[in-house]
């Protein structure tokens, strides 16, 4: 739920250089000294992408300005956002605006490409589903961005390794300074749950855009804050994983997956095998959607030996653990879940039958508050420590 604020196009001019597409309504313009093979680069970028984003992944146009063209703009430097609010329409039933994207115009090849499809993308979420939170906003629109670019772009593994960094963050999480790799980088979660869930690509982030209509009255602030994307996975995803999952449940194989996941996230703890009990603090608390992971060592572990696992957190946190046993490979061979009572602050199981296991991962995810379902529209989540003790057996 962001604010109503149309912050302006670029200032242009007659030295500006500007081509305008003779397959789709789009033009693209740059800042004086801008070679014409930069803008026509950009150009061919545009008509690609936009031909993807609107044909095989059936995404609506970005509703255009009011002489009928979606503009992009290539600007010196990297903007904040890929696309920018050009003005609301007033007479649509549910909220809809107009955009115009922002592409930094040093970058090329592959870079280039990616960056206009995101702006695109980003475009289209404005059309569609303009009071997605921020956080969202940007990782949903890198999802289908990626999808309509046919090559790979170096800084999508700076991305990548920027989100599995902070695994304890909230994966839509926005800083002060404004969105990063950190929220391309989430992307991650929203093509796990298009590979897990959707019935086609692009058709998990297609029904959050289509799923989440607000109706924001015309003399407010800010956009209305609900129906948000997690409403949508809330109720769309009950029973994906069995007859009683839920979204906790979602959330809780997102994180197991994302332990296998190249670059991997940083651990809490690595720790050997404990000749005697010890107990573990986490570094950094765990804020909603968010987890930590704890690596144990088999390595000098007796033949037939189990370990005692206790874990315990603070109040106003719901957690959900889990013990994942792996090969030398980094593969998993069998995931042991720690049951708990709801709403309960500990959990605890005995693992057993690690002959052959390489190293167990202990997986702890916060799904939440006790107190309301999560919220993307929040801002700031209350992040919360745990304690885990191990003992072998």
């Amino acid at each position: 739920m962001g604010p109503l604020l149309q912050l302006g196009i670029p200032p242009g001019g007659p030295d500006w250089v500007q081509a305008c597409s003779v397959r789709h309504e789009v033009c693209v313009t740059a800042p004086p000294r801008t070679s014409s093979s930069s803008v026509l680069a950009a150009l061919g970028a545009t008509d690609d992408a936009w031909d993807a984003l609107t044909g095989p992944l059936q995404l609506p146009a970005p509703d255009r300005d009011a002489d009928g063209r979606w503009h992009l703009y290539l600007v010196e430097d990297e903007p904040q956002r890929s696309a920018e609010l050009l003005f609301r329409d007033p007479v649509a039933r549910f909220d809809r605006a107009s955009s115009f994207g922002l592409v930094p115009r040093s970058v090329g090849g592959c870079s280039l490409r990616l960056a206009v499809a995101r702006a695109i993308a980003r475009g289209i979420l404005w059309r569609a589903a303009p009071a997605t939170d921020e956080g969202s906003a940007v990782a949903e629109a890198e999802t289908v961005a990626r999808l309509a670019t046919p090559c790979a772009a170096p800084e999508q593994e700076e991305d990548a390794a920027a989100f599995q960094e902070e695994p304890e963050r909230t994966v839509i999480a926005v800083t002060p300074s404004g969105p990063g790799a950190f929220n391309r980088g989430a992307s991650l979660f929203f093509r796990w749950l298009d590979r897990s869930f959707g019935t086609q690509p692009g058709a998990i982030v297609q029904g959050l855009w289509a799923l989440a209509p607000t109706k924001t009255p015309a003399s407010a602030a800010r956009w209305a804050g609900s129906p948000t994307g997690f409403d949508v996975l809330r109720v769309s995803l009950a029973g994906a994983l069995g007859t009683e999952s839920d979204l906790d449940d979602v959330l809780l194989q997102f994180a197991i997956d994302r332990a296998t996941t190249s670059p991997p996230p940083r651990l809490a703890w690595r720790v050997p095998w404990p000749a005697q009990a010890r107990r573990f603090a986490s570094p950094e608390p765990v804020a909603p959607t968010g987890a930590s992971y704890v690596w144990i060592d088999h390595a000098g572990a007796p033949a037939g030996a189990s370990l005692r696992l206790e874990a315990t957190w603070e109040d106003y946190a719901r957690m959900r653990w889990t013990v994942v046993k792996m090969d030398a490979a980094g593969h998993p061979t069998a995931v042991v879940p720690i049951s708990t009572q709801h709403l309960a602050t500990s959990a605890a199981i005995t693992v057993e039958m690690l002959d052959g296991v390489d190293h167990l991962l202990v997986v702890g995810v916060n799904v939440g508050s006790t107190e309301h379902p999560f919220d993307p529209d929040q801002g700031w989540w209350e992040p919360h420590g745990w304690l885990l003790t191990i003992q072998a057996g």
